[in-house]
């Protein structure tokens, strides 16, 4: 396994960390200072940045895979993972605030505070050698 994808792994799992506290903190404000329905919204809006950075994740290890043999094409990967991520997270809004009837702006606030977990993400990435 390269360093590049123990640091990218290293990266992943912290931010998924950081997004899923935000989420929880953010939903029992809702809970505490509003209604059921509104944490159930914060929620939502958390997850979907989740199930975005899940693919994103997903997206690059890939294109790691394929740039061994195609370089171009491990680009190619990325930017199918961005329109990807993108189209997910509109369909996700859609759903939740659409078909769901979720708080509209419960989701937003809790999608807009998670996205901010990529500011705060900060991992080691120095290389030791023969640690992995």
């Amino acid at each position: 396994m390269s360093f590049a994808l123990v640091v990218m792994r290293r990266v992943v799992r912290r931010l998924l960390i950081v997004q899923l506290i935000l989420t929880l903190i953010i939903a029992l404000c809702y809970f505490f200072f509003n209604n059921t329905h509104s944490m159930l919204a914060a929620l939502y809006g958390g997850s979907i940045t989740l199930a975005a950075s899940l693919l994103m994740a997903w997206r690059i290890t890939r294109a790691g895979e394929v740039a061994a043999a195609d370089k171009q094409q491990g680009y190619i990967e990325i930017y199918i993972g961005a329109f990807q991520k993108f189209f997910l997270t509109l369909a996700l809004m859609a759903i939740g605030m659409g078909y769901f009837k979720l708080d509209p702006l419960a989701i937003l606030i809790s999608f807009a505070i998670t996205q901010m977990s990529f500011i705060a993400n900060k991992v080691d990435t120095r290389y030791v050698p023969g640690q992995h």
